[in-house]
């Protein structure tokens, strides 16, 4: 059982589907990273949420599974032996970025 995972232009603002992505940056922060968007974040009430300036409940608990969610995707990146890396940005914000593909493939 999987989610599905879509590679995205960081750049170019499109809908975010469900499920994982892959960004890809052209610009600052060049490279790319690890990112998920959850199917509650469509929805009126989380939109509400956020405008209302609402962190805790709802948005606490999306936050919450997005990380979860993209640390397994990483490490499960890492484990297939992609070269990745954890970057710190900001406060307690980190990239997960995919620096480069396996060297040799999985047998």
């Amino acid at each position: 059982m999987g989610f599905p995972v879509t590679v995205l232009s960081a750049e170019i603002l499109e809908s975010e589907p469900v499920g994982g992505h892959v960004l890809v940056h052209e610009i600052e922060p060049y490279g790319v990273a690890l990112d998920w968007h959850a199917p509650v974040q469509d929805s009126r009430s989380f939109t509400e949420k956020v405008l209302n300036q609402e962190p805790e409940g709802l948005i606490s608990y999306v936050s919450a599974a997005t990380s979860i969610i993209i640390r397994a995707m990483f490490g499960v990146l890492e484990e297939a032996g992609f070269r990745v890396l954890v970057d710190h940005q900001e406060r307690n914000y980190y990239l997960h970025r995919v620096l480069e593909a396996p060297r040799s493939p999985i047998t």
